[in-house]
């Protein structure tokens, strides 16, 4: 069976799921599937659940509304991009909780004209992203097939919870009784930088949606009009891009941050700025509220890089850093005094009302809202 040149209504539902089947085998069939587990195949797989309870979560994917097929600044989304990503969003949800990802299942809605090799390549980005980003026991168990008048891709995640015990957005009652007097460290984490083009940091993917957005004849004139010293390299431009469309949440640090005393932690979805308020909700009451602050020289360190990237589409870098959202990296607390985790690093703050730490401002919250966008 051949799928060059044929769209998803000329195949059967059959011969479609084969295909599909064929790209995810890796991840998928040809996974380790311990005895007493089921692979995909019945009506249900059965997963392993070593430690008695499992870590769930579910995000979606949406034509339109999450991505477009082709993106005003000219670039065509491609289905390696779509898996990979919706793979990579729900891994990191698991890996926020310290959890080690064990296994997807994905309900996809496709357009009867959608091209078979489109849905092919987005199984393998689906495929790709599981095996890229370190989820090595996680296995795709199944899912659902559909037709509608655009793509939609929604996956539930499952994780095996650490031994410490999942970290959620609440600190334990000791410790939060303690941050509440004392405030807490607020700590990020994106993944390796290095010295070259590593994993992104905060910014870089609302940076590569705004370059997306922007009409390709507009972000010319632009370039144009900037001082070369001003311009972003192809690299950067890449860069950018790159972050928005095949995030890297930073996998191996969830677990092992979990084992080394981090009181709280979420990924960053939404943008640094909102998140970080969740967190000091989470963490204060109505009577003794926290307040985040950002640490100005950590803000300039994470904002530098930005700049060139920030002026062709004409916004302040910090911007990019605080508020944009979609860079999956995680967002903690630890208490005052207390180890940070080795991946993370000190980024500001969490204050009890009218205390203000020396070398911080105010975070704004401000970030992603799928009601309201960014405010």
């Amino acid at each position: 069976m051949t799928s060059a040149g044929a769209v998803v209504g000329d195949l059967a539902e059959e011969q479609l799921l084969e295909l599909i089947q064929a790209r995810l085998a890796p991840v998928a069939r040809d996974a380790a599937w311990p005895a007493g587990t089921v692979p995909p195949g019945d009506d249900a797989a059965v997963l392993p659940a070593p430690r008695g309870t499992v870590a769930v979560s579910t995000d979606a994917m949406g034509e339109g509304t999450d991505f477009l097929m082709t993106w005003p600044a000219g670039v065509r989304t491609r289905g390696h991009d779509v898996g990979w990503k919706a793979a990579a969003q729900n891994l990191s949800d698991v890996n926020a909780m310290g959890a080690a990802p064990s296994g997807l299942v994905t309900a996809l809605t496709l357009p009867r004209d959608t091209p078979v090799t489109w849905v092919t390549a987005l199984a393998g980005g689906f495929t790709a992203a599981i095996r890229v980003l370190g989820a090595g026991d996680c296995r795709v168990a199944g899912g659902d097939l559909g037709e509608g008048d655009r793509v939609h891709v929604a996956v539930t995640a499952l994780g095996d919870p650490p031994a410490a015990g999942v970290v959620r957005r609440v600190p334990a009652p000791q410790v939060r009784a303690r941050m509440l007097a004392e405030g807490a460290v607020l700590v990020h984490a994106s993944g390796p930088q290095g010295s070259g083009w590593g994993t992104p940091g905060p910014g870089w993917a609302a940076a590569g949606l705004a370059l997306l957005l922007t009409d390709r004849k507009r972000l010319l004139e632009r370039a144009a009009s900037l001082d070369p010293a001003d311009r972003p390299g192809a690299r950067e431009l890449a860069h950018a891009v790159r972050a928005q469309l095949r995030p890297r949440p930073p996998l191996a640090l969830g677990p092992a941050a979990a084992g080394s005393g981090i009181a709280a932690m979420m990924d960053v979805s939404d943008g640094v700025g909102r998140d970080a308020h969740r967190l000091a909700r989470a963490t204060g009451t109505p009577d003794d509220p926290l307040t985040p602050w950002v640490d100005e020289a950590w803000l300039a360190r994470a904002a530098a890089p930005l700049a060139r990237v920030a002026a062709l589409s004409r916004r302040e870098p910090e911007e990019f850093v605080l508020a944009g959202g979609e860079d999956y990296g995680l967002l903690g607390l630890v208490a005052v005094g207390a180890t940070v985790p080795a991946g993370f690093e000190r980024i500001g703050r969490l204050e009890p009302a009218g205390r203000r730490p020396a070398g911080h401002r105010p975070l704004p919250e401000r970030g992603w809202d799928h009601f309201g966008a960014v405010r």
